[in-house]
């Protein structure tokens, strides 16, 4: 544990891991207390004591480090001053740097600041503090998912991977222009506990910008947490696909939402699929379950090849774009020689970082296979100019140099070089990380 005491500001900093009281069973009283402030952030329903142990069990299984900021003063009838006015957390998972290349990276969640505790400075000293001891711990980039987007882009971190929201209209007619191999069957959802760790492994590796998962999508995937509830959703159905060989190499779990908008929809609660064959058979199964004619996903791909599967693709429908994946390069050199390079070619850029963690002007010398990274001399013209926050934007191939150039995001300095880095940036496939933290 770390605490630290602002003296001008009269807060108190403690770093702490989760922790259960041994006489008790249930979880001790600061990590209590600490999921009491996030729930109050983020609008969440009070926890019963069953959810929160169970929420602080899925919190040391991911290896969450929590940070809690407490106001040295408190009025009296105030909230009770061991509640944290400011919370904070990091954890890391692998990350598919592109190439099927998994890079250890630091992930940060559970960011809030208490109304009545805004423009502190709270903020800013929770993520400038956590941000240099990641560097300095060797990381080479940060990530997170933001609920609001205007927070982060101050801080160097850039929107790297988006995910769409879709409609798919499974009524009569729906059909796939070529038969799907139909190897899927239904199991009892108990069973991904134990199977979707490692299909989700095997489809990571598969995507850029995928990274491991925390507990939490394995519990939403059995059904034995509703995020809404805390509790368990005992609506959950689940099946498999399998390979030639037998072996399961894709999953879907869902449930019937009922008549929403008058039409029997299919809610999609996870969907891992490790090969094309178990993404398109996974969906003629969904499109043959009766009593429903639609089926939602909140969380598919960008470039999803289902409505190039069907004989009409109007049946599928984009309802909603959402960011996903915030990225934060910590180290220039070493983030951008840790991914693959499948364009030869070399590529000079100014990155300016207005927190000082990295920056520079750097050489990118690609081989078709990897690059090496050097520092360039300042009287060595540079292609390109971004923010730190347009390099993480970068990173997994998912926004094109050419288009934020013409926002004016990137400066072109030479002709022709926005082209040249979209091609060399490119990983093959649009990023695709089914994950929010």
């Amino acid at each position: 544990m770390c605490t630290t005491v602002d003296d001008v500001t009269n807060y108190r900093f403690e770093t702490f891991s989760p922790a259960f009281d041994e006489a008790t069973g249930a979880p001790d009283a600061r990590t209590a207390k600490y999921f009491a402030a996030t729930s109050v952030g983020f609008h969440d329903s009070r926890s019963t004591e069953e959810s929160l142990k169970k929420r602080a069990q899925r919190a040391i299984a991911d290896g969450r480090v929590l940070t809690a900021v407490y106001a040295e003063r408190e009025f009296e009838h105030a909230i009770d001053p061991d509640v944290p006015v400011a919370t904070f957390a990091w954890f890391e998972k692998l990350v598919n740097v592109g190439g099927g290349r998994l890079v250890p990276g630091h992930l940060i969640t559970w960011v809030t600041v208490r109304p009545t505790h805004r423009r502190r400075g709270l903020l800013r000293s929770l993520m400038t503090s956590d941000l240099a001891e990641a560097k300095a711990a060797g990381y080479p980039f940060a990530a997170l998912t933001a609920t609001e987007g205007g927070i982060y882009t101050r801080f160097g971190f850039g929107v790297s991977s988006w995910s769409h929201a879709i409609e798919v209209d499974t009524s009569p007619g729906f059909k796939m222009l070529r038969e799907p191999d139909r190897r899927v069957e239904m199991c009892d959802p108990g069973v991904l506990r134990e199977l979707a760790p490692d299909i989700y492994a095997r489809f990571m590796r598969t995507s850029p910008g995928a990274m491991e998962r925390q507990q939490t999508y394995i519990e939403r995937a059995t059904g034995a947490l509703d995020t809404e509830t805390g509790e368990a959703d005992r609506g959950i159905r689940a099946a498999l696909h399998f390979d030639a060989a037998g072996e399961p190499d894709g999953y879907v779990s869902y449930k019937f939402a009922g008549q929403s908008k008058t039409l029997p929809t299919i809610d999609l609660i996870d969907f891992v699929a490790a090969t094309d064959d178990a993404y398109a058979s996974l969906w003629s199964f969904l499109a043959a379950i009766d009593l429903s004619t639609r089926v939602t996903f909140k969380e598919s791909s960008e470039d999803s090849p289902l409505p190039w599967l069907l004989t009409d693709s109007r049946r599928v429908k984009t309802v909603g774009t959402e960011d996903n994946i915030w990225l934060r390069i910590l180290d220039v050199k070493s983030a951008l020689e840790a991914r693959p390079w499948f364009v030869p070619g070399e590529l000079v850029i100014d990155i300016d970082d207005p927190l000082e963690l990295t920056g520079g002007r750097f050489r990118i010398t690609s081989d078709g296979e990897n690059a090496s990274v050097e520092a360039a001399s300042t009287s060595t013209p540079a292609d390109l100019g971004m923010g730190i926050a347009e390099l993480g934007s970068l990173y997994f191939g998912g926004a094109d140099p050419v288009i934020l150039a013409r926002a004016g995001r990137i400066d072109e300095n030479v002709p022709g070089s926005a082209v040249r880095a979209s091609a060399m940036f490119s990983l093959g496939r649009l990023p695709y990380a089914p994950n929010g933290f």
